[in-house]
């Protein structure tokens, strides 16, 4: 279309062809276009000659350095290759094939799919495979049976033009009845505009192409168009008499239009996809020559205007059709690059040849849909068959991903759940001490510390025991009250006795602040009674054996000194004043509190702040104890039984020493169960106790309780009088001479520790 002088430009490209008239051809198969050549596209530009295309896509024609004339009312290529991305990344697949034309057509179109499923996460499997124009059916057959081999890829996008689509297709066609049945139903389609809606591409081949995904630009139904062609006439147009002759409708001399032509053979007019395109292209075009004449020439005729004679400048035409809206309603059909308007349908193909709509995307309002359940069941899948498409699933629980070749593919190393988290599902990172991973195991969080529980056996035990032994303590308590009077009580040393009683009874209670939940009156007490009741204890045991042994050491010529109830007791207070002070002067300089321990990376206890060192010297000072008591136990073992108690003391420090010994290997060996630890010092306290009460006063309380034919005062036979006086008067190595001149005969006596 040329207007009259300098003043040409081109408006439009098509041309309309023809098909074979047979009654089930449909009426969109009538109008195709002819791409224009890039060629072209540069001499217009070249020229400043500005032009609308309905039906060019490359992606190449929107770089304006080289095509700064050109425009169009059809989105390019790249964006519909965004739309197939997202498609595939609704579908969650992230690992498909990429098959497209060598050309602009194919290999632009695939670098902007691959760009954007870049972006999206989606990966190629291996290079893109390109269609040459010179492949035969052998090499469709081996790209098939090629990207067959990769079963992890099952999504297959294509921008390839359709004849290359026809032939592919067919190829797999006959490949699956020659016997490769794992082909079937094998590859799930994404394919181009090039498919689209075409019924041509799919004929024949419904049964295996179902599920197929299609891209096409959005189309409406352009009413106005079906009319005008119902009311056009054949006449004078060459083409369309071809047409009309193909129809069948020449036979009939009194059809004259091709509305009655239809009525006639029985046929629906359905338009062609891109009637509305060529529809646009000439309203924006029109309108803006109608826009420039109008501010060029204002009321002034065209004919008699200066622009009749003159050239249309084609960078000021553009201004009128780029980014402008035919009307207020209505958003451009161009933008300002020249680009039409991002507008696309997503179909899916039905077994029966039928696309189904199952999504949109509109660029202008930023909106993309699909209808991913829809697109899911169009596959249709055997039973518990999933539509994915995917290189490497997600890691379970626990595992971090280390990637191999593309982001896409991945394999899955396990991770330590108990200690570490895993950052991004890329890396597995230990938590700090003190803080564990998460039930999702994505973030550190602080172990919550633990300590004793009441309603644990841990603690119950010993504390039953303890109990027990409390209650036995008192018991004996209660006999020395009640019997304090009887020659066996008096001649027990009641005063270091209550002394052993008050350090057992500590011995009992210190379980009780043990096994609680640690605070600072608790971790305080603990201090004090861990050396305080053994203290009591061995003090008035050591007490007592002291004096037996200077009583009796055969080398001596004095009288011993210290050895009155008073002296005895004040050596006892001594001895345990030494721990209390120890204790005291602990708590002042190391004030009692609490602290979270971590045994383990999984564990943190709650435990009482207490330096191992200071813990060791208060431990360490009942030891040199213990120790001194044994030895005192051993040097008076052949002290005559009617005078001491040794053979009581020597079992309680045996036994004592055999408990310590046992409960050492123990203590250390279980530093990682905090719960083992306390209830074995528990229960070695607490046996401490136990073997001092039993060993020491069981058979006191035996002999009062009964045998109390043997708690009485007897007459001192001439033995008893004869230790008594030397005991007052005489020096200790006299006395061990003259009782060994003495005849030993069993006599029954008690000795009280003062004269008759």
């Amino acid at each position: 279309m040329n207007f009259v002088g300098n003043s040409a430009f081109t408006l439009i490209f098509f041309t309309i062809s023809l098909q074979q008239p047979v009654f089930r051809t449909e009426f969109n198969k009538t109008l195709v276009h002819t791409e224009i050549k890039y060629g072209d596209h540069l001499q217009y530009s070249s020229l400043q000659i500005p032009q609308v295309s309905y039906s060019s896509t490359g992606a190449e024609l929107s770089e304006k350095p080289r095509f700064g004339y050109f425009s169009r009312v059809v989105p390019p290529d790249n964006l519909q290759a965004q739309v197939m991305a997202r498609v595939v990344r609704e579908l969650d697949w992230t690992y498909v094939h990429a098959i497209a034309d060598t050309g602009s057509y194919g290999e632009r179109g695939m670098d902007s799919f691959r760009a954007a499923a870049t972006e999206l996460g989606i990966c190629i499997d291996g290079d893109v495979h390109k269609i040459s124009r010179r492949w035969t059916d052998k090499n469709f057959r081996d790209l098939l049976i090629r990207m067959h081999r990769t079963r992890k890829a099952r999504g297959v996008v294509m921008f390839v033009d359709e004849d290359n689509l026809k032939r592919l297709l067919h190829t797999l066609d006959k490949l699956i009845k020659e016997g490769h049945k794992e082909l079937e139903r094998h590859f799930w389609f994404v394919a181009s505009d090039s498919w689209g809606i075409k019924q041509s591409v799919v004929l024949g081949l419904e049964h295996l192409l179902a599920g197929a995904i299609t891209i096409a630009p959005y189309v409406r139904e352009e009413k106005a168009y079906i009319t005008f062609f119902r009311k056009l006439s054949p006449a004078g147009f060459t083409f369309l008499e071809e047409y009309w002759e193909a129809l069948g409708c020449g036979k009939n001399y009194e059809l004259k239009y091709f509305g009655e032509c239809f009525d006639y053979i029985n046929y629906t007019l359905k338009q062609e996809s891109y009637v509305p395109f060529v529809v646009d292209a000439v309203r924006v075009l029109a309108r803006a020559i109608s826009k420039y004449i109008t501010d060029e020439c204002g009321d002034t005729e065209f004919h008699r205007c200066g622009l009749s004679t003159s050239r249309f400048l084609g960078d000021r035409l553009q201004k009128y059709y780029r980014n402008v809206s035919l009307s207020d309603n209505e958003p451009p059909l161009i933008d300002a690059n020249g680009d039409g308007i991002g507008r696309y349908d997503v179909f899916q193909l039905d077994s029966k040849g039928i696309y189904h709509k199952v999504g949109k995307w509109r660029s202008s309002e930023d909106s993309f849909e699909v209808r991913v359940e829809q697109v899911r069941r169009g596959f249709h899948l055997a039973p518990g068959e999933s539509p994915y498409s995917v290189c490497s699933t997600d890691c379970p629980r626990g595992h971090y991903r280390a990637y191999q070749d593309q982001t896409c593919c991945w394999a899955c190393i396990p991770c330590d759940t108990a200690t570490s988290i895993i950052i991004n599902v890329t890396k597995c990172d230990m938590c700090p001490e003190g803080e564990v991973p998460d039930a999702t195991q994505s973030y550190c969080v602080p172990i919550p510390p633990v300590s004793m529980r009441w309603d644990s056996a841990w603690a119950l035990i010993p504390a039953g025991f303890s109990l027990l032994g409390l209650s036995s303590t008192v018991f004996v308590v209660g006999v020395f009250l009640k019997f304090s009077n009887t020659p066996v009580i008096m001649a027990s040393g009641r005063e270091l006795c209550y002394c052993m009683i008050s350090g057992i009874s500590m011995c009992y209670l210190l379980t009780f602040f043990l096994v609680s939940q640690p605070s600072v009156p608790t971790c305080a007490f603990t201090r004090v009674l861990m050396g305080l009741s053994m203290s009591a204890i061995y003090a008035a045991i050591i007490t007592k054996t002291n004096r037996l042994a200077r009583v009796f050491k055969p080398d001596s010529a004095q009288r011993p000194r210290f050895i009155t109830p008073r002296a005895q007791v004040g050596i006892c207070a001594c001895i345990v004043s030494v721990q209390l002070f120890g204790s005291i002067i602990w708590l002042l300089v190391d004030p009692p509190g609490t602290k979270v321990v971590f045994p383990s990376r999984t564990e943190a206890v709650l435990t009482c702040k207490a330096t191992a060192s200071h813990l060791l010297v208060s431990l360490l000072y009942n030891l040199v104890l213990i120790v001194a008591c044994t030895v005192y136990a051993f040097k008076t073992r052949k002290i005559p039984e009617n005078f001491n108690e040794t053979r009581h003391i020597g079992f309680t420090m045996y036994s004592t020493c055999i408990l310590w010994l046992s409960f050492g290997p123990i203590y250390f060996a279980t530093q990682n169960n905090f719960r083992i630890q306390i209830t074995s010092l528990c229960m070695c306290i607490s046996l401490s106790g136990t073997v001092a009460l039993v060993c020491f006063f069981a058979p006191k309380i035996y002999i009062v309780l009964f045998q109390p034919y043997k708690n009485v005062r007897t007459r001192q036979s001439a033995v008893g009088r004869l230790v008594n006086q030397q005991m007052r008067f005489m020096s200790r190595g006299e006395f061990a001479r003259q009782y060994s001149s003495i005849d030993n005969s069993p006599v029954t006596f008690t000795y009280t520790g003062q004269a008759q």
